[in-house]
């Protein structure tokens, strides 16, 4: 599914008008009528519902009152609030407010916020649009707290207070129920906390021409139950462990082997047939323990218990052997192990997964990415995308997207960036998971993550479409767990069991 920016919102609407003819008024009143046969499907088991709405002076408002307009039409009680004076509203949203006056609606223009609980069955919030940013004004605060005390509210276009492009939102922003998208959703919808404060997203055809393509900036879409159905192919029935596919893991050291056990344990569970997980040497006795289904390779340490330049060589032997190298989960951060990354990822011609420690060569050689010859992807949490991209993590924070396109200006790989929810971006695209919830802030989910986008490309999938599978399937496993043991109590090795559940109901 499309989202769009607000920058791009409001490029399409440009476009439709110069381009195709579709005039704002023609695009508002399909945005009214959508919005009102909505409203109308929400309040079917209510005998005479009433309905408040509350406009701000743009766009939205106009929404506010084209919807308005036709729901009074249709015999409903309805009770509009302009928050600002009559002859304040302009364009096309004049035109419906407007209509409004001559069918008699009642409206209340810029008036104080009332003292009572609103008492209505349902309310609309038509107050901000896509181009709010920053923060919410003090006289329009009261209104959005009144709003979010009704029993139901339902937003325009985008909940008032909320980001189009980046997903912050104020604190005081609306808390809707539903929100009726025109044409497309908005981006900031799909990504905390905008996504909280979105309820149950519903996009509506309000009559743009099909010139999405033509909006300037990334193109971002929402990975949806149907994509993954669409990418995950079936298994064949002649299939067999090499044809499956085989990933090497760089993984572990003292302290860590757990990630070693999770990342080639998630590899083997997303159904990769073979798994080899270098060792350092003395720590190989507990990885040929833990790692019964996989083979292990040890890697003389020393005693050091994590791996240097001097296994170079032996690691070197097994990359012929695999399809698919993951690197990172687990190694420590001892420079000797840096110093061996740095060296491997610029030899190696497979594709690679580059995860944790992993990335730690790139955080003061960011040009190295352009060394590697072969495809690979990146799946950094918001402290290490600080690192290798050079942006505050508290810009990042705040602008995710904003910060995603600065970072692949010069960035040739796949990035995977792990936030509420985790985005997918390469050229000149992205897509948002819609699956995830707060349980996987826990130890080692991020290694699960890796397993299992290294095995799907062994499996032979792009690395594109393996980053979705496994951002989605990730997400998934911890949603049904979280129903089956709660968010507060998964831990990452839940994940390993349940990701089979999740991968069967694809392979009907």
């Amino acid at each position: 599914m499309r989202v769009l920016t607000g920058k791009q919102a409001k490029q399409l609407d440009r476009l439709a008008m110069e381009n195709h003819g579709i005039s704002g008024e023609i695009l508002m009143g399909n945005g009214g009528q959508k919005l009102a046969e909505f409203i109308r499907s929400n309040l079917m088991d209510i005998h005479n519902p009433n309905i408040g709405i509350v406009c701000g002076k743009g766009n939205n408002g106009g929404d506010g009152f084209a919807a308005g307009h036709i729901l009074n039409k249709w015999g409903f009680r309805i009770t509009i609030y302009s928050l600002v004076h009559h002859d304040e509203i302009t364009g096309d949203a004049k035109i419906f407010s407007d209509q409004c006056e001559k069918n008699g609606l009642s409206i209340i223009y810029n008036t104080d916020i009332p003292t009572s609980k609103p008492d209505f069955d349902l309310m609309v919030d038509a107050v901000l649009g896509t181009g709010f940013s920053g923060i919410i004004r003090d006289n329009t605060v009261p209104w959005i707290q009144w709003m979010n005390d009704c029993k139901q509210t339902i937003s325009a276009d985008i909940p008032s207070g909320v980001n189009a492009a980046t997903g912050t939102a104020d604190i005081h922003a609306v808390n809707a129920d539903h929100t009726v998208s025109m044409g497309y959703p908005k981006l900031g919808m799909s990504i905390e906390p905008g996504r909280s404060h979105s309820g149950h997203i519903h996009s509506v055809d309000i009559g743009f021409p099909e010139i999405v393509d033509e909006l300037d900036g990334r193109s971002w879409t929402v990975i949806s139950h149907e994509d993954i159905q669409t990418i995950l192919r079936p298994m064949e029935k002649s299939t067999h462990k090499h044809v499956q596919g085989k990933v090497l893991f760089l993984a572990g050291s003292i302290g860590m082997t757990g990630a070693a056990y999770l990342t080639t344990m998630a590899a083997l569970r997303s159904g990769s047939g073979l798994t080899i997980t270098c060792a350092p040497a003395s720590l190989n006795g507990i990885y040929e323990e833990k790692i019964t289904e996989g083979m292990t390779i040890p890697c003389e340490d020393d005693e050091l218990g994590f791996f240097t330049e001097s296994n170079y060589d032996t690691i070197m032997k097994w990359v012929d052997w695999c399809d698919v190298i993951a690197i990172g989960p687990g190694l420590g951060q001892d420079d000797r192990t840096s110093a061996l990354v740095k060296t491997l990822v610029k030899t190696i011609d497979k594709p690679m997964v580059i995860d944790a420690d992993g990335l730690r060569p790139f955080y003061n050689y960011p040009e190295l990415f352009q060394e590697i010859q072969s495809e690979f992807v990146i799946t950094p949490h918001v402290g290490e995308l600080c690192q290798l991209s050079g942006i505050s993590s508290k810009l990042i924070t705040n602008d995710l997207p904003g910060s995603i396109d600065k970072f692949m200006s010069n960035f040739p790989g796949v990035l995977v960036a792990k936030f509420a929810p985790s985005l997918v971006a390469w050229k000149g695209q992205g897509a948002v998971n819609s699956t995830g919830n707060p349980g996987l802030a826990t130890a080692g989910t991020g290694d699960v993550l890796t397993g299992m986008i290294a095995s799907f490309i062994t499996q032979g999938f792009s690395t594109v479409d393996a980053a979705k599978l496994g951002i989605y399937t990730h997400g998934k496993a911890a949603d049904q767990l979280a129903n089956k043991i709660s968010q507060r109590g998964l831990i990452a090795s839940d994940l390993l069991s349940q990701l089979g559940i999740v991968l069967r109901d694809y392979e009907s």
